[in-house]
């Protein structure tokens, strides 16, 4: 499969790359407070929508977008793809508004969203899983809130790569959530991570009774890589675990 690296910061005609099969959108911004609204809706959006262009004017015939599970929100049921999206904050909409670019093309190309859960892996940073293992690490308190919550289902990175593989081949494909497929609450999970790094978890009371869970149905995602998902205790270790 030929490969196009896009510069969205500057303008270049059509006839400067050539035909291309697939787009696969990976780029995201996670930013938090007002003053960073710009840059989140420049990579999150309006990159989508440059792509998309990129896409028809060099003939490519599936544009894949990784979107997130935020786009729903949280709730107290396990979430699949007829779940209603309902985004809690700036990054979950942004991520509502590609997705919805994206319908803005169907009839021009085969488009798909693939919406992670909580993905991790090697050397990734800036995310759920490092952030803890970063606390765990340091001696800082993790905050448990009620019960623990939220309640969350992971997936290791192969698992994501294999699902964008298999959907470059399957023009059927709309939107997958991508999870993992074992559940656990922020203490188990951090108590876990700990187990890989011989360490011990420090945790602290919070008082935030308003959090809901952010856990998706499988099926969707096991019918599209056709294997079994990588249990938790296998990816933490290829993560955290020694070599």
């Amino acid at each position: 499969m030929r490969q196009l690296v896009v510069d969205l910061s500057r303008s270049l005609p059509a006839d400067d790359f050539p035909a291309v099969d697939a787009i696969v959108h990976l780029a995201q911004a996670n930013t938090i407070g007002p003053s960073r609204s710009q840059d989140l809706m420049a990579v999150n959006v309006a990159s989508t929508c440059g792509l998309l262009d990129v896409a028809v004017r060099h003939k490519a015939e599936h544009f894949v977008l990784a979107s997130s599970g935020s786009v729903y929100g949280a709730t107290s049921v396990e979430i699949d793809e007829r779940t209603p999206v309902h985004p809690l904050d700036e990054y979950g909409e942004s991520k509502v508004l590609a997705e919805q670019l994206l319908d803005e093309f169907r009839d021009r190309l085969h488009v798909t969203a693939l919406r992670l859960f909580v993905p991790y892996g090697p050397g990734q940073s800036g995310r759920m899983i490092p952030a803890l293992a970063e606390r765990i690490r340091s001696g800082t308190p993790i905050v448990l809130n009620e019960n623990g919550r939220p309640h969350v289902n992971p997936v290791y990175v192969k698992d994501v790569v294999d699902a964008i593989l298999s959907t470059l081949s399957r023009p059927d494909v709309q939107l997958v959530n991508v999870a993992g497929p074992d559940v656990v609450d922020v203490r188990e999970l951090s108590e876990r991570i700990a187990g890989e790094l011989n360490c011990h978890p420090r945790f602290v009371a919070g008082d935030n009774t308003n959090i809901g869970d952010i856990v998706a149905s499988t099926t969707r995602v096991r019918d599209l890589i056709r294997r079994e998902l990588t249990p938790l205790a296998d990816g933490l270790h290829r993560t955290f675990g020694t070599p």
